[in-house]
């Protein structure tokens, strides 16, 4: 991955489980030789995949009912 700022290839730091968090389940961190800037990548739980996934479905069946 590419720092949004610089364009170096970011280093990876690690992956951390999240505690306490009901809708991701892992970060991970990033960093920039470069730039110094940090950048932590949130992973979403399978909570938070099926919700989306809900909400998904009910969007599309209100737009074919309003068609």
């Amino acid at each position: 991955m590419k720092c949004w700022h610089c364009g170096t290839e970011l280093i990876w730091g690690g992956d951390h489980d999240t505690e306490d968090n009901e809708y991701y389940d892992m970060v991970s961190n990033l960093s920039c030789p470069n730039c110094l800037t940090a950048v932590d990548v949130w992973h979403p739980s399978e909570k938070l995949i099926k919700e989306q996934e809900d909400y998904d479905k009910k969007s599309k069946k209100k737009k074919r009912k309003k068609l």
